[in-house]
């Protein structure tokens, strides 16, 4: 009886705290955050790409003087890429130029885009209402 009173109360105690964790989750993004996936075609090349696309991300960290996330991934379909959040889109666009007078990111980046045949990355963005 014991063993059976343990083991209810373990399997109680751990469903309790696996609920926890699903009711924790926080939104993605709150209004007015941007929300930007990036994706690029690197089918012979996709684990260096990404091992060079999480080092440009570490780069932005350290030197962006735009505060913003971002997280490598590769897609279902095989396309590899990333996805950011910005605080508005003003601060996107702030990020964008940054990067664009940036030639540390801009070599960084360019040698990806070398990586992956000359592929460029498609960009797409959502504004969280």
């Amino acid at each position: 009886m014991k063993k059976f009173i343990c083991m209810f109360t373990l399997v109680f105690a751990c469903q309790a705290k696996a609920d926890d964790l699903i009711e924790s989750l926080e939104p993605v993004a709150a209004a007015p955050q941007v929300i930007v996936v990036y994706r690029n075609q690197c089918p012979d090349n996709q684990e260096n790409a990404i091992g060079m696309v999480k080092e440009l991300i570490e780069y932005e960290k350290a030197s962006s003087p735009i505060a913003y996330s971002s997280v490598p991934g590769i897609w279902d379909d095989g396309t590899i890429g990333a996805i950011d959040l910005h605080q508005s889109l003003e601060m996107m666009e702030r990020a964008f130029e940054w990067q664009q007078k940036d030639e540390s990111w801009t070599a960084q980046y360019n040698a990806i885009v070398s990586a992956c045949g000359g592929n460029e990355f498609e960009p797409s963005y959502m504004v969280a209402k």
